[in-house]
Parts: structure tokens; sequence; C-alpha cells
């Protein structure tokens, strides 16, 4: 990834143009393009009520693929700020893409306002709009498990998916998407990419999808590894873990069998062939070594065993620093990977100010066992040399010998990956290469060790290395691949379609391929576990833990259909399947982990019921309760929606409460004010005669209080 940085960086420099006081001006535009810079600006303010609070703008041209396009960006100055990004084409004027962000002042509840086929409407008038020519080719692919959360810095964004289709036939690679905001019905972000003059195979002699599976299982597609758990933050409660799985091949084109000749798309480096965009599977391919296992290393240390000074001279043991650039700046930052491991930031940079001068170094090093683990060098190698570019062979030399004195030991552990072709043209200067950990003769997943080539500073320009600290699970009880493609091929079937593949020559070739079912949903099979044989998502979640937007059939009518639906799209009161039953008694259970759910945060998704008990406790949803009732009475559902909204110290004033019910006597003192609260929100649904404190709580009262009170929390 961090040489794919540095590719991006090299090729694809922003060019600032001049026509506004506001815009920056930094380089002159390419001549060969039919739009102007002006014509760019009032195309996207003809297309999109451009937010009066954003007043600063700066425009960018750049060229990627051979598509020229500006890039508009509008900034609040004003707290809490925001932004509005608008790609407009520099040949056809289409709008390429949109984004608007709002920065939040502070977390809230989010209800969505609108439904989904009042947000489908509105993506679609813009799809029209903008793209309105194209149509006929586009189908609308809806994703029904798309989950709502309640409580997030943002609104909950109804996705929309066009996709292009060709004699009825999907090519996913090209298409529309457009996302609505739930709480304004506002088009928040548009995507468009359509390739143009493509030539696609015809589909009258493609072979069946049982002669395709049959191929894809004889290959295999599926390859083992040590896949590595996410860490989605640096303080994420959840350990990260090691899962032997079975994943996709990284040297097959997404699992894809050509529909005509029946044999599977082997990607090809000694002809520059690659996947196109979006494709980037994570495993790689495996070997047979010996067996071996990791020791967990680097355990918790409050205190860093290496000093800044010494880490600097680590860093000069590998690399000749020019004199001139002196120790900047300095940090001691946790490893991302490696959150009880403590890592030294070092930048070194230039102090004359002579124009163009920007020689910059950046590195890491282990303060726990002193290892440099990344290197980051900008204008120091003599990349301007004269002398004729060395090889690809000649620059993994080169490579090898640097990696074998930077760390001889994990070097002895890595298999060089295929050098397949990448998605960006490579500078003719750079050669990456990539060594991927081996344990107990498979890969691990996200551990490499990745270094950049200057072929004609001949020197190393960029090195980063991740390592993670596990014990990894035995491979003894591992499911045979057959098995495991079985499996896979049960959760995503073959589906025929049309796929991109690129040539290093800028050539583009269309191939009419059976690859496993596309899924847009947040929680899909990217892999199966090699002991268990269950599929599990990106985040190694086991698909019994999923959670996904739920569509009951015997709601409609009741009073509360709409909050019900509501709370069915964030994946709660899950307990009967496609049933509700609205009627039935909610337990304080049910009610408390449909809160869970409806907060999200990836945590709480699936939680037994002492893990619902006590993060209740923890969000203060049933804080200083001695006792918790089995099932939910009006009483009790008061307290709890009043602390969830924050107002439980309101409802403890004493002396100032009143409420209208006939049996107000019957409620105790202390639950007065939440009761009084709940009533003059308009939380809880009554009969406005009675209250009935102890009367319990059907489900369908307690979906309408949770919507009300999420609606009364967001105000």
């Amino acid at each position: 990834m961090s040489c794919l940085l540095f590719v991006q960086f090299a090729v694809f420099p922003g060019f600032a143009l001049a026509s506004d006081p506001s815009v920056s001006t930094s380089a002159a535009l390419p001549t060969k393009t039919n739009i102007t810079s002006d014509q760019a600006l009032q195309i996207a303010k003809s297309s999109f009520a451009i937010p009066e609070k954003y007043t600063q703008l700066n425009t960018n041209f750049y060229d990627y693929n051979n598509r020229p396009a500006y890039s508009l960006n509008w900034n609040s100055p004003e707290f809490p700020g925001g932004s509005f990004h608008v790609e407009v084409d520099a040949n056809s004027g289409e709008i390429l893409s949109m984004n608007s962000w709002d920065q939040p002042g502070k977390p809230s509840f989010k209800i969505p306002i609108i439904t989904a086929a009042e947000a489908e409407k509105e993506a679609l008038n813009l799809v029209t709009k903008l793209a309105g020519k194209y149509l006929p080719e586009l189908k609308l692919v809806k994703d029904e498990g798309q989950v709502i959360t309640l409580n997030n810095y943002q609104p909950f964004m109804y996705n929309f998916r066009w996709v292009r289709v060709i004699n009825g036939i999907p090519f996913p690679e090209n298409g529309v998407s457009v996302g609505v905001s739930g709480d304004k019905g506002q088009v928040a972000s548009y995507s468009f990419n359509w390739t143009k003059d493509l030539v696609f195979p015809s589909a009258g002699n493609v072979i069946s999808q049982e002669t395709a599976e049959k191929a894809f299982v004889d290959t295999p597609m599926l390859e083992l590894q040590y896949y590595l758990t996410p860490v989605i933050k640096s303080n994420d409660p959840n350990p990260q873990r090691v899962l032997p799985v079975y994943y996709l091949s990284n040297k097959s084109a997404g699992g894809a069998i050509d529909a005509v000749s029946g044999k599977p798309i082997i990607l090809d480096p000694s002809v520059g062939i690659y996947k196109g965009m979006g494709y980037a599977p994570e495993a790689v391919k495996s070997i047979t070594q010996p067996n071996q296992s990791t020791p967990a290393s680097d355990v918790k240390s409050d205190a860093p065993k290496i000093g800044r000074d010494e880490a600097a001279e680590i860093v000069k043991k590998f690399v000749d620093i020019p004199k001139d650039l002196n120790l900047s700046n300095s940090s001691l930052n946790p490893d991302w990977l490696n959150p009880n491991t403590k890592v030294w930031q070092l930048d070194w940079s230039v102090q004359s100010f002579a124009p163009g001068d920007n020689r910059h170094l950046n590195a890491r090093v282990n303060a726990n066992t002193g290892e440099l683990i990344g290197l980051n060098m900008q204008g120091i190698a003599n990349t301007q040399n004269p002398s004729e570019p060395m090889s690809r062979e000649e620059a993994q030399k080169i490579a090898e010998e640097f990696l074998n004195k930077v760390n001889a030991q994990h070097f002895a552990e890595t298999k060089l990956q295929p050098s397949l072709a990448y998605q960006v043209k490579m500078p003719g200067n750079l050669q990456p290469f990539e060594y991927v950990r081996q344990v107990n003769g498979i890969p691990v997943s996200n551990n490499a060790m990745h270094i950049a080539i200057d072929t004609v500073g001949k020197s190393v320009i960029q090195y980063n290395m991740n390592w993670s600290n596990f014990e990894f699970p035995s491979l003894e009880n591992v499911i045979t691949p057959s098995k495991a493609t079985e499996l896979f091929l049960k959760e995503r079937s073959l589906t025929l379609g049309y796929t991109l593949l690129y040539r290093q020559t800028a050539q583009q070739e269309v191939r009419l391929v059976y690859q496993p079912q596309l899924s847009y949903a947040p929680s899909t099979a990217q892999m199966i576990d090699a002991i268990t044989g269950e599929p599990l998502d990106w985040s190694g979640k086991p698909k019994s833990q999923w959670i996904k937007a739920l569509y009951f059939n015997d709601i409609q009518g009741n009073f509360a259909e709409k909050e019900i639906n509501l709370m069915g799209l964030t994946g709660a009161f899950g307990e009967y399947g496609d049933k509700f039953n609205p009627d039935e008694t909610a337990t304080v259970l049910e009610f408390l982990r449909a809160m869970a759910l409806a907060e999200g945060n990836g945590r709480d998704r699936a939680l037994s019921d002492d893990e619902v008990l006590k993060l209740a406790k923890e969000r203060g949803w049933t804080k200083g309760d001695t006792s918790i009732p089995r099932e939910m009475n009006r009483e009790y559902l008061s307290k709890i929606v009043v602390r969830l909204i924050g107002m439980e110290t309101a409802a403890q004033a004493k002396g100032i409460y009143a409420v209208p019910f006939a049996d107000a006597n019957l409620i105790p003192a202390d639950s007065l004010g939440y009761v009084a609260l709940t009533w003059g929100l308009g939380i809880l649904k009554t009969d406005q005669s009675t209250f009935e404190p102890q009367k319990a709580v059907t489900r369908a009262e307690a979906a309408y209080a949770l919507v009300h009170a999420y609606a009364v929390a967001n105000q």
C-alpha cells in the first residue's frame, strides 16, 4: 500500500488553476482539453446547489488513465466546517463525482425522515439529470441488506447503484452510485464511471454455469492463508485475531472463469495483465515451508527500550543522510497493527529555503526491538541521473541486499509476491517489490516487507515492514480446499458478467466471465473459515453474527408500522425472523438489545445476554437499578428512555411534575418525573386517560418508544 501511495503521488501531481481570486495558482494546464476551468466551475454550479457557507474554493487539474478532469473543492472557514467536492471531465464536461460533508459539532442521534422509496426517487432524478443518456444501459441494483445506525456523527445514507448492462449482461465496473441523506433527503454523494470505446464479446457460445463451477473447483481458486482481522481503531476493545481461512487467490481475476473458453483467468505478470479498478484481494500465493510458529513478542511496556537518539542512529546505519538535513521532528506512538508496541517516528528535512529544495526523509523505528520498520525518502535519491536505468532483476538485487541488512530473520520468512502490474501506469524509474510473510507454509495477510527502488538513482527510496506479533493457530484440522470451495460457492454462486482487464501498455480488454456473485451489503462472504467452514465477512465475523436489515410481514396497519420498519432497518427485534409479533410483551433484554443494535458502532452487533446487560450498565441505561424486571412495563421503560436522551437529572427534580392520568397516584414518587417527561415528549403511546405504570409494554409500543426517544435526542 505504501508503494502504491508513492506511485500515485509520483504519477498524478495536481495542477492548480486560475479562474477566481480564491483559487490557488501553481502550474499551467495541458493544452488538449475541451473544457476550461471556468466552464467546469459553471457546470458544477448548474448541477448542484453549493451551500453558501462554503466560501473557499480550490480548483485542481489531474489526468488519470488518460481521462483529464478538474477537481473543485469548496470549504467552510467557519466552525464546525465542512466541504463540497465536484469532479468534472475536462473533455466531455460530465460530472464524474460529488461529495458533500458536514463537520458535526458533536455526535447525535440521526433519524431518517424520508423512506427508501423517497430517497430512490431523489437519486433517480439526479441520475436522469446528469447521466440521462446512459439510462437505457443502466439497471438499478438494490441493496436490501443496508443497516441503519441511529447514533452517529453523520446521518444515515441511502445508497443506490446503477450497473451498466450490455445485452442483458451486467458490467459492474461501469455505472452510477448515489448516496441520499436520510435526515434531509438531499443527495450527498454521486459517482459516475463509464469506459468508452470498448468491444464486448458475444454471449452466443458461453459455457454453462455448472461447467464454470467445475473449472473454479479444479483450479482451485481459493487458497489457504492466515487472515489478520483488521484494526478499526487503535482503542478497539475487541482484540485482533488470526484466522486460518480460504480466500480468493491474488493471481486470479477475482475468481473469474472465461465464459467462452471455460478456463480460469490467471493474471500474467509477464504480459502485464491486471484486473480493473475496484479489485483488491488480500490473499497471496501459498508455498510449502517447514512448520513454524511465531511467539508473541513486544508485550506491554510502559517505557520504550530504545530512546530517540538511539533510534536515529539505527536509521543512519542503513541510510546515508545528507549532512544538511536535520532531525526536525520526532514522536513516540503506538504501532497501528500492534498497539502494545511503541514506534519512533523520525523526520529529517532540509533547513535551506532554496527554491525547489524539498528533500525530506521519514523513518520509523520499533522502540522495543530497535528494528527499522519504515523509510520514505523524497528528493534525496539522484533521480535525474542520465545513465541507463537498471533492469528489474538488478533492482531486485538491491532490494534484497537492503532487506537482508535491515532484518535478515524476517526476510528469510518471506516470499516474493509475483509482479502483477498495478492499477496505474508505473513511473519509468520505479520498481516496487512485495515480500509476503509465510507461516506454517501459508501466507499471512497484511504482513509483508514492501520496498521501492529508484532504477535511475539506483537506491532504495521507500521501505515498509508490517509484522504482527501473534501465536498462529495450528493447521491440523483445516477443511479441504474442495470443501471450502463448495461452501464459498453456496454463498456466492458464479454469475455471468463482463469484466475489464488492463495491460501495462494502457490497452483495455473486456472478457465475458463467470465470477462469484457481487454483493454490496456490509456483510458478505469474503472467505471461508478453514477450521469451522463458516463464511466470514471482511472483518472476520462469522455469518451467524452478521446483522442485516429486517423486513417484517405481520405489521401492516399497526399504529407503529412506521417505527417498527425503521427499527427493522437497524437489525433490531429480529427474535422471530421476518415476523415481528407486535402484540407480544417485550422483555427488557429485547429492548436493551434493540438499543444496542440501533446505536451500532460495530461491537454491539452480536452480544450475549450478559454482554447486553453489561453494555446497558456502562452506558447508563440501567444505572443505579438494583434489580431488572424480565418483562418491560411502562414505569421501567420511562426510566430507560429518559436516561437514553440524557434527561435523568431533570427527571429527578422534586415537586415540579404533574400528569393528566386518572391513576397518577399509582405512579411511585421517584418515577413521576420520568413518566411526566416520557408522556410530555410523546415517547410512550398511551390511551391518555390512565397510565397503568405496571402494565406490560408490547413489542410495537417498545419500537414506537425507541424511535420517538431517538427523535427527541436528535432535537
